[in-house]
């Protein structure tokens, strides 16, 4: 007899298939461009590949696990760090064609879980990566905010990509909302529901033919 899960078990399934899928697509990438790799000269760029291929399938890994238990765990984040180890997979993730620039103010910690967090921004990062199919810039900045109630750390995504349309825009955060051929519509809406359950929120801005922002904002450690 098939179990009937409830909808939020669905949807949390649903994020869990599609942010797994994504590592996967990364480590076979690397994989291809191993396959096409010839010459000992750029030996480097091979085990460079082959620790990309292995981190992203040890992401998955982790990922999985951590659905047993879920993604709420926090731990104290340095946002210049988790972003500086980032710089390799992001590149991988967005390709040859768009130019990844990071910009890390002076933040303090927020307690969040870390692969996450940076599961998050992998999916921003595809988005972003898909908005700009002649290639672009691609931005992501940390900077100190005052927020309503406690000082927080604003994270914003940007990309130089085609934009939304303002009914897009609306229902963008909408869980299984796509716009994509193939898409699942459960990145930003799994982003939004690891934002919100840090006790942080999301917002998108967008100008068609311009590009998107995602801003991402998260209370500091006291």
């Amino acid at each position: 007899m098939t179990e009937i899960l409830p909808p939020l078990a669905h949807d949390a399934t649903a994020v869990l298939i599609h942010d797994v899928g994504n590592y996967i697509q990364i480590a076979m990438s690397a994989m291809r461009l191993m396959s096409r790799h010839n010459g000992v000269a750029s030996s480097h760029t091979l085990w460079a590949m082959v620790a990309q291929a292995e981190d992203s399938l040890d992401r998955a890994g982790a990922l999985i696990r951590l659905s047993r238990t879920g993604l709420t765990s926090g731990e104290d984040v340095r946002l210049d760090e988790c972003l500086a180890e980032m710089g390799t997979l992001l590149r991988y993730v967005t390709g040859p064609n768009v130019r990844v620039r990071l910009h890390v103010g002076i933040v303090p910690k927020v307690r969040v879980n870390r692969l996450g967090l940076q599961n998050v921004l992998v999916n921003l990062a595809i988005n972003a990566r898909d908005a700009m199919p002649d290639g672009g810039v691609l931005s992501i900045s940390a900077l100190f905010a005052d927020g309503p109630e406690a000082p927080e750390v604003e994270v914003t995504v940007t990309d130089t990509g085609t934009g939304m349309e303002k009914d897009v825009l609306a229902r963008a955060l909408e869980p299984r909302f796509s716009t994509k051929p193939t898409g699942s519509g459960m990145g930003l809406a799994g982003a939004r529901q690891f934002i919100e359950e840090a006790g942080g929120r999301i917002t998108i801005s967008s100008t068609l033919g311009r590009g998107t922002a995602v801003t991402l904002r998260l209370p500091t450690i006291v």
